[in-house]
């Protein structure tokens, strides 16, 4: 029986499948003659190795170029490597310096006689005294020099025209700030040399006419380590904070991790101030720590309020914390950060008066010098330490160092953004 319209079956297709014995024996006879199988297909092409002719140095200019398109395309990178040597070149040749001139000098003339304008033009005349302003009485030319305003202060007596033609041994006094002993020995130098000087040369007399007695305040031994100690904590806190926080939001890009920050409803104060708040707590324990090191070590103690330094040394590292969480806003890597890091402590470091005296830098230098929080918080730390004076005489650095710090916090909120871009 057939059904209507399907194709007979064809004498291959009833053929049955071969036994497996079979599939055995046909398997050796193909293996035993292979020509007996006709090959399927185009016959394989054989290759040849072509040597490829390469110039020499070839692989490391295609390397020096790859680098060098990284670089141009870093711009941040490509922007600190071109700018820093200058920056340097600026500040080493300018800012850096051991000599010592143009202390700020307030005076006290209370003979206001020839014989006394000639003693103050003697003194400046040696170009390391500036006077800045002519005070009325001796406790405001104190108070000057404790809250920094001035180094020296030279207070005449009001007999003194009268002793010196007398020959009575006519005094006049020289209050040194001894917190710098590099700028109190240069001054004390400089007194001593005019006063023996003035005195030589009074007729008639005995050279110790003219008494001209310095007094070094604060630091009578001029030792250095009371003024690099409480300087360091300054300066310790700066750069740790800096480079510490600098890397917390780029590791978080880095890592990966930093998707799961924006997608929570974490906001942006919570964010910066929960990463602040671990650094915040080392940051006063390292302050601790040196406090007590620096007395047990080197001797130095803080002769006023460890209540109030604390107080403003954290206002001070709300700027530092701020000035590190900038830069880990703007960076796009690690690397990033840690060169803008460094790129703003070598500033710190000579401009704020550290090391160096701000004194005698040029005019620009200073200015910037007043950018930097780093600067009135020397001035806080050591008034603190050495002159155990107390707010109302650190105001003068209070204020500025408040503004800049709470100024700089600021700028890092505004520019950190829950965004990958």
């Amino acid at each position: 029986m057939t059904i209507a319209g399907s194709r007979p079956p064809a004498t291959s297709d009833l053929q049955p499948d071969p036994l497996p014995s079979q599939k055995v024996e046909q398997d050796a006879a193909q293996t035993v003659n292979p020509q007996a199988t006709p090959l399927v297909g185009p016959a394989p092409v054989r290759q040849y190795a072509v040597p490829v002719r390469r110039y020499w140095g070839q692989s490391l200019w295609a390397i020096a170029y790859k680098e060098t398109l990284q670089i141009i395309r870093d711009r941040r990178t490509l922007g600190l490597m071109l700018v820093l040597p200058v920056i340097q070149l600026m500040l080493f040749g300018f800012a850096v310096g051991t000599t010592v001139a143009h202390i700020t000098t307030v005076v006290v003339d209370q003979s206001r006689d020839p014989e006394s304008r000639d003693l103050i033009a003697a003194l400046v005349n040696t170009t390391y005294f500036d006077i800045t302003t002519y005070l009325e009485t001796p406790l405001e030319a104190r108070q000057a020099i404790d809250a920094g305003r001035s180094k020296v202060a030279i207070i005449i007596a009001p007999n003194f025209a009268a002793d010196l033609r007398g020959g009575r041994g006519a005094q006049a006094q020289v209050l040194i700030d001894g917190s710098d002993p590099n700028i109190a020995q240069t001054a004390l130098f400089a007194a001593q040399s005019v006063g023996q000087a003035r005195s030589a040369r009074t007729p008639g007399r005995a050279p110790t006419t003219l008494d001209l007695r310095p007094t070094v305040l604060y630091n009578p031994s001029l030792e250095a380590t009371r003024n690099f100690v409480p300087g360091l904590i300054g300066l310790i806190l700066q750069l740790v904070t800096v480079i510490l926080t600098s890397s917390t939001i780029v590791r978080e890009r880095e890592r990966g991790t930093f998707e799961q920050l924006i997608v929570t409803p974490v906001s942006r104060w919570e964010l910066l101030l929960g990463k602040l708040a671990p650094y915040l707590v080392v940051s006063f324990w390292n302050t601790g720590v040196i406090l007590v090191l620096g007395y047990l070590i080197f001797g130095v103690e803080v002769a006023g309020s460890i209540t109030l330094l604390m107080l403003l040394s954290g206002v001070f590292l709300t700027g530092s914390l701020g000035l590190g969480l900038l830069i880990s806003a703007v960076s796009s890597t690690s690397a990033q950060a840690m060169q803008a890091s460094l790129f703003t402590a070598l500033p710190a470091f000579i401009l704020s008066g550290f090391i160096f005296p701000t004194d005698s830098m040029p005019l620009l230098m200073r200015v910037l010098g007043y950018l930097l929080p780093l600067t009135y918080f020397l001035r806080i730390i050591r008034g603190i330490a050495m002159k155990g004076i107390g707010f109302m005489q650190l105001l003068d650095a209070i204020v500025p160092l408040t503004v800049l710090s709470v100024g700089i916090f600021l700028l890092s909120l505004t520019r950190f953004r829950k965004t990958l871009e």
